[in-house]
């Protein structure tokens, strides 16, 4: 990754904590005084090094590990604002990165009941008895991160 793949990627960071989703490459390249091309070529190398995840044919970013420009069902709560993980462990991993408490709210896959997570001082509180199901091998995920 090069210096302008690294200050693309940190700003569509700062971008996700600010307003809860990924800018596109018009957004980023005027934010960042850029060519909306240059941004767009850089998303495609960030999307082929595994940096980020872009939708199919497009440069509109889909993932940004831990964060989801989607609307998924792990939905992230914390300091009055809200974001999507990619899965309940990205969820967690939102609450880690920014670090601050938070809740995690989603359902069982399986059954459909409603679950919440909650973490405070960087401690699983609320949820900790559950169990996290991958079943898709990790050296398997990046075949269809996606569906993974």
């Amino acid at each position: 990754m090069d210096d302008l793949d690294l200050r693309i990627r940190n700003h569509l960071y700062g971008s996700f904590v600010r307003n809860g989703t990924a800018a596109l490459p018009a957004e980023a390249a005027a934010a960042l005084s850029l060519e909306e091309g240059a941004v767009a070529e850089s998303y495609r190398r960030l999307h082929d090094a595994h940096a980020l995840v872009l939708e199919l044919g497009e440069t509109r970013i889909r993932m940004l590990n831990p964060f989801s420009a989607v609307e998924t069902s792990y939905r992230v709560e914390a300091d009055g604002r809200q974001w999507y993980g990619n899965c309940a462990w990205d969820a967690l991993g939102i609450l880690h990165a920014l670090g601050t408490d938070g809740r995690v709210e989603s359902s069982c896959p399986d059954c459909g009941e409603p679950l919440e997570l909650e973490v405070v001082d960087g401690t699983l509180v609320r949820g900790a008895e559950l169990v996290v199901h991958f079943v898709v091998p990790a050296c398997n995920w990046w075949a269809d991160i996606v569906s993974t």
